[in-house]
């Protein structure tokens, strides 16, 4: 993942990654890509973390870096744009408020560097954190449940926030009598998983009709989707979803019966699960 600002953070008592998400403008799922090596649930004191800062974050010790926070780049704001130590504009150069210009980078003269030249890379980006967000925000929202803990109906609110996410990326493409059986497609999905969570909780060899729907609804959308977008192949699809159900299963399963060692590895081995398909349904979108 390219960061033009990475900076190595020592964990601090107290610290979790929802916490450090918040406090550096970022979110869980890039402080897990970013180190990944890292038992989310088990932050050390004294322990280094890479974090990529987003949009909005402000050092307030960014003159004197304090223990937490180093390798903080100097930034030098121009009329509005970013200047990183070691980009070169030469003359005549016409660079757009809001552009970025990367280190050891020369722009011809004459030359105007526009923001959001390259559609397909931005698309990638947004369908990836869309869909890793996704099983983040159900991981937790899980958790909180079988746990019975106050904050479920706040990450179960955060998880359908973000299938509003994930289905606004596809409205861009899509006609909106298309994207009403999407959403209604997609909130099954999400009531479906509700089911299952509630039998397994209760039986942990639940198998009802809810697991069997659940499956059914993951054909629907891929069957959906590859009418939607041809180019999409309808059985590799169909097993992208299917293998998702099952590690979201399998994580679910673990979790219950205590394998908590079991469980973070079968999330883990998801989030590639994810890339894979966010990414196989960028290349769909882009070719149609």
């Amino acid at each position: 993942m390219y960061c033009q600002n990475r900076i190595s953070y020592r964990v601090q008592e107290g610290d979790s990654l929802y916490k450090l998400a918040k406090q550096f403008h970022t979110t869980v799922t890039e402080l897990i890509l970013l180190n990944s090596g890292v038992n989310p649930y088990n932050l050390q004191t004294g322990m280094r973390l890479t974090i990529c800062p987003g949009e909005g974050y402000v050092d307030e010790n960014e003159s004197t870096p304090s223990e937490g926070n180093t390798n903080i780049p100097t930034k030098t704001p121009v009329g509005g744009i970013v200047i990183i130590p070691g980009t070169t504009t030469q003359p005549g150069t016409t660079t757009r408020p809001g552009t970025t210009t990367q280190p050891g980078t020369a722009t011809r003269p004459g030359t105007t560097t526009q923001p959001g030249n390259n559609m397909g890379v931005d698309l990638r980006q947004r369908m990836r954190m869309a869909w890793l967000n996704h099983i983040t925000l159900v991981k937790f929202y899980l958790i909180s449940f079988f746990e019975n803990l106050s904050s479920q109906n706040a990450w179960k609110d955060a998880v359908y926030k973000n299938a509003e996410e994930i289905l606004a990326i596809f409205a861009q493409y899509y006609p909106a009598s298309a994207m009403q059986r999407f959403r209604k497609l997609f909130m099954e999905h999400l009531r479906l998983t509700d089911e299952v969570a509630a039998g397994l909780k209760a039986d942990p060899a639940f198998s009802g009709e809810a697991m069997e729907n659940w499956y059914i609804n993951a054909e629907e959308i891929a069957s959906f989707l590859s009418r939607q977008t041809p180019v999409y192949n309808e059985t590799e699809l169909r097993k992208m979803f299917y293998d998702h159900l099952d590690m979201e299963r399998q994580q679910m399963e673990a979790y219950l019966d205590g394998d908590y060692v079991t469980d973070i590895e079968i999330y883990l081995r998801s989030q590639q699960n994810m890339i894979e398909l966010a990414d196989f349904l960028t290349s769909g979108l882009l070719a149609r």
